[in-house]
């Protein structure tokens, strides 16, 4: 098991336009991503959020990077900032 973990700045003021947006174009997309399991989108401070998403392997993530990022440009009116990605295996689960 392999995550991914992608912080990024976005326009709060924008914030249901940006969720409408990833309900209608990005769900069908990330299912279709060869070894994507999980996808949880978090906000952790205003305008401020972050993306943690969990592979079957890190090959897999490594394989799915061009497919996400062209995914993710998709969203990129309402980013404003750069995404800043860090991913690793698991060593410890509950």
């Amino acid at each position: 098991m392999y995550f991914r973990v992608t912080t990024y700045g976005f326009d709060p003021s924008r914030l249901d336009e940006f969720l409408a947006k990833a309900n209608e174009t990005l769900r069908d997309d990330l299912k279709a991503v060869a070894g994507l399991e999980t996808v949880h989108t978090c906000e952790i401070s205003e305008g401020q959020g972050m993306i943690v998403a969990r592979y079957d392997s890190e090959a897999s993530a490594t394989a799915a990077q061009s497919a996400i990022q062209g995914i993710f440009a998709q969203m990129a009116e309402f980013m404003t900032s750069p995404p800043d990605v860090k991913g690793g295996t698991v060593i410890w689960e509950m």
